[in-house]
């Protein structure tokens, strides 16, 4: 089961309507969406990098998906 279809499952458990819970995830992916191009300007506007260098990159590619190795936030 993917992750939208078990928040999915979730929110019309609680009672949401199908339509209405696919609308909440629509938003919640917006937002972190939103959040996640706020993270990467701020990165892209660092002078101390090179934003097109393999390390920029990578630090680029680390805020879109951090390495497993990483604890998730809590």
């Amino acid at each position: 089961m993917s992750h939208r279809a078990a928040i999915l499952a979730y929110l019309t458990q609680a009672g949401l309507s199908t339509r209405h819970a696919n609308d909440r995830i629509n938003l919640m992916l917006q937002e972190h969406a939103h959040q996640l191009a706020e993270q990467i300007r701020a990165h892209a506007d660092r002078d101390d990098l090179d934003y097109y260098s393999p390390q920029g990159l990578g630090e680029v590619a680390d805020l879109i998906d951090p390495h497993t190795t990483q604890e998730p936030p809590r």
